[in-house]
């Protein structure tokens, strides 16, 4: 059994990774004609682009990998078929059932190796390729608002920050502070500042602090300015890339940030969960690949059923998206809209290879 189970991996292995590669192949070159025309704006030149396309090579191999894992582990027992050796290990004792806890096992493997890459690897190396983009056009971080970001700080603070720098340094900043009667105590403007990672505190150049609080308004100048507050660099991230490709802890993070702030946490929710539940997606896939496989030589098509696989899982990747969607459109559980496609995919594998058994 044990040989049994290292001779399947190891085939399973091989046109898995074979079939990443393709993949990753494929989309770099996609992305490379994409950059194209940005190749001569600012700095960014060729080797500029070469680079930012091989920093988003994890995050789409953290996308790619569940595909991978269902056409991988199709082409192995396919060929385990057409050259007998599926029958001979069903002849020598092996059940259905075993063969489906090896392939469980192996797309376990894989969802260890998808959340790793989701979580540690994919965010930072897609972070870093959006800020060296920027850095290189010579852009900055800010949303499509003329007036520039706008965040709750506590329960009766607002902040607008103009500008956001690729290196997180931040421009034009308005700092409000109101009383509970919405009557507004402090208003600060600073020119610029930078985060101070051992002070947990934002350090503001050319400050000018306008009091409210008295018969007439006192106004100070300061040169540097401490300022204590919940916004972290990191929380910019969701300026640079989507929810969607953030850490799971990250959102996390900025999810209490939100909530600290009474203000609305439904796509990082759907976000948060989705990124937990999709490298489970490996093991369905594994599921859908066995139903797919025959017992004889004789039923092989290798071709069709190679293009179902992939229709399948192309399927997969977008009902997951359109869940996301719809969930955050008509306000549905956060948790059940990001497990619900892995689960039927989950319920419709294992019921048809229950059937061959």
């Amino acid at each position: 059994m044990t040989a049994i189970t290292k001779y399947i991996f190891q085939k399973c292995l091989f046109n898995t990774f074979l079939m990443l590669l393709a993949f990753i192949t494929l989309f770099s070159i996609f992305n490379i004609i994409g950059e194209v025309g940005n190749v001569g704006k600012g700095d960014f030149n060729t080797l500029s682009m070469l680079f930012y396309t091989i920093l988003s090579i994890p995050n789409y191999m953290y996308l790619l990998m569940p595909l991978a894992v269902l056409i991988g582990v199709m082409l192995a027992m396919l060929n385990l078929v057409n050259y007998s050796e599926y029958a001979i290990i069903r002849t020598s004792g092996i059940s259905l059932r075993k063969i489906m806890i090896i392939l469980l096992s192996y797309g376990f493997v894989f969802s260890l190796l998808t959340l790793t890459l989701g979580e540690f690897i994919a965010p930072f190396a897609n972070n870093y390729a959006q800020v060296y983009k920027k850095t290189k056009l010579q852009e900055t971080v800010s949303t499509q608002l003329h007036t520039g970001v706008w965040s709750k700080d506590g329960e009766n603070g607002f902040v607008n920050i103009k500008q956001i720098m690729p290196d997180s340094t931040i421009e034009g900043i308005n700092i409000f502070h109101y009383d509970n009667h919405l009557k507004l105590q402090e208003f600060l403007t600073a020119d610029k500042g930078s985060y101070d990672f051992n002070k947990n505190s934002w350090i503001l150049k050319h400050v000018a602090r306008f009091n409210y609080t008295g018969i007439n308004v006192e106004s100070t100048l300061l040169n540097d300015y401490i300022w204590k507050t919940t916004i972290e660099p990191k929380y910019f991230n969701v300026l640079v890339i989507q929810p969607e490709e953030m850490s799971a802890i990250g959102l996390l993070t900025y999810i209490k940030h939100l909530e600290v702030n009474n203000q609305s946490t439904s796509r990082y929710n759907i976000a948060f969960w989705g990124k937990l539940m999709y490298p489970l997606a490996c093991i369905s896939m594994t599921l859908i690949a066995l139903a797919f496989i025959p017992n004889n030589r004789r039923n092989i098509n290798l071709g069709s059923k190679l293009f179902a696989g992939i229709i399948i899982g192309v399927a997969f990747f977008f009902t997951t998206k359109l869940f996301g969607f719809l969930a955050l459109l008509f306000h549905w559980n956060a948790i059940l809209s990001a497990i619900l496609p892995t689960l039927v995919l989950f319920g419709v594998g294992g019921y048809f290879v229950l059937r061959k058994d």
